[in-house]
């Protein structure tokens, strides 16, 4: 295999180029069942919240008494957090470094065999324009966890402190 610009794919290299795709797709799966079951534990934890408010369950601690409804929030504080850093720090680099490879492969071809550019597309589709800024996947967390981590945090005070 030749790295000039007019090489074209052997069938190894299209093997390596097709399998290094399908671990791009399973890394981005994961991640989007990362977010769904974050979404899913959310809408619970805030049921559980909401239950727990309703029935005014609290914990006696030396001479407080501290809202059930306060821990559940706290505790959902903890778990948005870990799975912000799971799909963040952990997948997401797992599919960085596919993308990566598979630009590398698609690189040393794509001037003449334009099919092989799929990785090289995405990225050039996948920013996201927001009022003339232009966001990448690494500040898409921050629109999808933040929010989420926000109520958890926002209702551990108030709970803590109305509750």
């Amino acid at each position: 295999m030749s790295n000039s610009a007019n090489a074209t794919p052997d069938d190894a290299t299209l093997r390596v180029w097709e399998k290094t795709i399908d671990v791009q797709q399973h890394f981005n799966n994961i991640e989007l069942q990362i977010r769904n079951y974050a979404l899913t534990l959310f809408t619970a934890i805030l049921a559980g919240i909401g239950y727990l408010l309703k029935e005014k369950i609290t914990i006696p601690f030396h001479d407080y008494l501290i809202p059930s409804s306060a821990i559940g929030a706290f505790i959902g504080i903890v778990i948005m957090c870990a799975f912000y850093f799971m799909d963040k720090y952990w997948y997401h680099k797992l599919l960085i470094g596919s993308v990566t490879h598979a630009m590398r492969i698609e690189n040393k071809f794509t001037t003449t065999f334009e099919d092989i550019g799929l990785s090289t597309t995405i990225g050039k589709y996948s920013p996201v324009n927001i009022m003339g800024q232009k966001f990448r996947s690494d500040w898409k967390y921050y629109f999808f966890y933040y929010p989420l981590i926000g109520v958890f945090v926002a209702l551990y005070f108030i709970l803590l402190i109305w509750a």
